[in-house]
């Protein structure tokens, strides 16, 4: 979100790259997944830390999940920030989702690690990002230089129990009716609103 980016950049001998206008994004998205790829792997270039601005749907991105993990896998660290709670456009706030740090790990001699467990994952506005984002990101860099090679290498996705078919048909329904009300409520949102993410350089 532009709030994040612009409390980052106003700072002094800050830059950032892979900030992810929606327009852009859909055009690169219309050119396949092997573009895609590419396009990430460009905006990371240079780069030693990524945010993820975790939204409503972040978790779910699939693009969101290759972010991370070539995140871990070239280096860089990674801060998760909430950002639900933030006013869009149209002057609307999300629901909190689901950490996607909590759904990585990595793994070294048998000591296995959640990303959410090395990254700290903070609110944006509880936590006063506006003042605090320089640090957070300090903080990814050093957690990041204490990941050895093995650990990054062997970075993978989880998946958690919730995401199977456990569920008794009551608990489908009512969640059902909850998935129809918040699109009929919430089907002029920004589409990046709950899977944004950015590439900072420090």
């Amino acid at each position: 979100m532009n709030q994040v980016r612009n409390s980052w950049v106003a700072k002094e001998n800050r830059e950032a790259a892979g900030f992810i206008d929606a327009a852009e994004w859909e055009e690169v998205k219309r050119e396949g997944e092997d573009t895609i790829k590419d396009w990430i792997d460009e905006q990371m270039h240079g780069t030693s830390v990524t945010a993820v601005l975790i939204g409503n749907e972040t978790a779910d991105r699939d693009w969101v999940r290759y972010e991370i993990k070539k995140s871990i896998k070239r280096g860089n660290g990674i801060v998760g920030i909430k950002v639900h709670s933030l006013k869009d456009k149209e002057g609307s706030t999300d629901f909190s989702g689901s950490n996607p740090l909590k759904k990585f790990v990595v793994e070294e001699d048998g000591d296995v690690k959640t990303l959410s467990s090395i990254f700290p994952t903070y609110h944006w506005k509880r936590d006063n990002g506006r003042e605090n984002i320089g640090n957070w990101v300090e903080e990814a860099a050093q957690a990041s230089e204490q990941l050895s090679g093995v650990q990054r290498r062997s970075v993978r996705r989880i998946e958690s129990i919730a995401e199977g078919l456990n569920f008794d048909v009551g608990a489908v329904i009512v969640l059902g009716i909850l998935i129809v009300i918040f699109i009929e409520k919430y089907t002029d949102m920004a589409l990046l609103k709950s899977s944004e993410s950015y590439i900072f350089a420090v």
